[in-house]
């Protein structure tokens, strides 16, 4: 099911201009009357629910139509709605790099926090845990991250992570 917007046939685009209240209206008096129950084409309600009939069933209840057109129609809660779209878009482009993946534990530093051993090229940090390198980082995993600036480690001794953030200094001898 897609956004309150698709729903109604509308576009939206963040920082295009923003929609009238009687466009809003239109659309959600247009989209109620094409998949209102007792306008689909011929068959029983029955038979239009039946997802198993192809050209069956709508797309959207009235239930959906309506909170689509509630939501859109209130400024408040449309620009609420609205947040929550941009949130999830940025969270799909996060996605869309990596898995997202929840880490209990997870405490956030910069490279410069942690302690450099020049004899082995690692960067380590002890953990709460009482692990003295309880976190390594090496150059490998730091240039595979380079385009998204950080780096999830977890701890050699228990389950705590560290997100390791640091930005790629151009080689100055390039030009």
């Amino acid at each position: 099911m897609g956004n309150h917007y698709e729903t109604l046939g509308l576009s939206h685009k963040s920082n295009g201009p923003p929609l009238r209240s009687d466009e809003i209206r239109k659309a959600y008096r247009r989209t109620l009357l094409r998949w209102h129950p007792d306008k689909l084409p011929e068959g029983s309600a029955d038979d239009r629910q039946d997802t198993k009939k192809p050209g069956r069933a709508a797309p959207f209840t009235v239930d959906h139509i309506t909170t689509a057109y509630k939501t859109l129609s209130d400024p408040r809660a449309k620009l609420d709605y609205d947040r929550e779209l941009a949130l999830d878009r940025e969270k799909d482009k996060a996605d869309g790099a990596q898995l997202h993946v929840f880490h209990t534990g997870l405490d956030v530093v910069d490279l410069d926090d942690l302690d450099y051993d020049e004899s082995s090229c690692t960067w380590s940090k002890s953990c709460r845990c009482g692990m003295q390198q309880g976190f390594m980082v090496t150059e490998e995993a730091l240039s595979n991250e380079t385009q998204s600036g950080e780096l999830v480690t977890g701890c050699n001794g228990c389950s705590l992570w560290l997100k390791v953030l640091f930005a790629a200094d151009e080689d100055p001898t390039k030009t």
